[in-house]
């Protein structure tokens, strides 16, 4: 498969750079914060650089948390868009299997909009907007029933097969989404990861770094959800991991599970993996675990991310990076949203975000 140009990966190298001094400085996040409604953050947004010509279209009063919402996620993947038209071969699939996350994510929403039908059918159709390369059809997903009629919508496309297990298990009345969500969200990163194999080796090798880690982070908090939360048998827990594997093999997960607690686990995990073990044991240890190690997870995977944007020259590993730096500030938008809309304790919200704004306790801009 043909590779994009050496001049190619430069130019999206260094229009990367150029989209990310538009990224959102630490004082804009704690602008935002200190925000009081949905519609005040849809204005500020307007006046900056990353935001507000994918903001043009909303009202200037009485902005909807939705609308907003989408807005910002259809920032990123207007972006994205935009370079696809400098990408060839290996590194056009990669990027647009990476965007391919978007995908997955409104397709677990339909799932989970099937079973419970808590909104009408144009409101759900509103939450979904057009993703780079994919295929799905929205509105046939939609016109479903129930989950068999949604799997056979997907027939032609690559979701059919991995999901017609967990689909069956729906039918014959398993309550929990989760054997299909994790199914759809392996086959998401195992693309990914497969795809690092066909481009350039200088890319490969520092794309790598930050893929294999995430790797290794998902296979590990499923590791966890799966023993501690649905009790699965090890077996069953192993049958539900990534097939593709970076530093993390089968056999430390085997090792982990001789421990009867998470305390145990991480002690014998923690002489190899000492990074990935301080991640879980200082997250397990707050009194909102889960969500804090959900964030401390995407956190970690910032900060690489953010590394490898600055290192080597522009190339393509620099717009990979960027655009994950960049769907993590949209996640951190989103999230502030909910802050401000529910008025939670400012401070304690910016500990939840997944780019780090505080230092020592105290916000780094003041």
């Amino acid at each position: 498969m043909p590779l994009t140009s050496h001049g190619q990966s430069t130019a999206i190298g260094v229009k990367a750079h150029v989209l990310f001094s538009q990224l959102l400085k630490p004082e804009e996040y704690w602008g935002l914060l200190n925000l009081n409604s949905t519609t005040e953050i849809a204005g500020f947004l307007k006046q900056t650089e990353g935001y507000k010509e994918h903001l043009d279209l909303l009202p200037f009063e009485k902005v909807h948390r939705v609308d907003l919402e989408n807005a910002v996620r259809s920032a990123v993947l207007s972006e994205a868009t935009s370079f696809l038209s400098y990408l060839a071969g290996a590194e056009r699939e990669l990027f647009i299997d990476w965007l391919g996350w978007y995908e997955s994510e409104h397709l677990k929403s339909i799932f989970r909009w099937i079973r419970s039908k808590r909104i009408d059918r144009d409101t759900m159709r509103s939450r979904l907007f057009a993703v780079p390369g994919s295929k799905i059809s929205y509105d046939l997903l939609l016109n479903s029933r129930d989950f068999s009629e949604a799997l056979e919508a997907l027939r032609d496309s690559k979701y059919y097969d991995i999901l017609r297990e967990p689909v069956k298990r729906l039918m014959d009345g398993d309550d929990s989404l989760f054997s299909l969500e994790l199914a759809i969200d392996n086959m998401a990163e195992t693309r990914i990861f497969n795809d690092l194999n066909n481009i350039s080796p200088k890319d490969k090798k520092l794309l790598s770094t930050l893929f294999g880690t995430r790797v290794d982070l998902l296979n590990l908090y499923h590791f966890h959800r799966c023993t501690w939360y649905y009790h699965m048998t090890l077996e069953e827990t192993l049958s539900r991991m990534l097939p593709v594997k970076y530093k993390i093999k089968t056999h430390h997960l085997r090792d982990m599970s001789r421990g009867g607690t998470w305390e145990d686990r991480l002690d014998r995990f923690e002489s190899s993996f000492p990074v990935y073990a301080k991640i879980f044991r200082e997250a397990l240890e707050q009194s909102d675990r889960e969500l804090a190690l959900e964030m401390s997870i995407k956190r970690h995977t910032y900060l690489k991310a953010l590394s490898l944007f600055q290192s080597g020259a522009p190339s393509f590993h620099t717009a990979m990076s960027y655009f994950i730096l960049k769907s993590y500030e949209s996640d951190d938008i989103i999230r502030i949203i909910e802050d401000v809309r529910y008025d939670y304790d400012r401070g304690s919200a910016a500990t939840y975000l997944i780019r780090p704004i505080l230092s020592g306790g105290e916000p780094i801009w003041q």
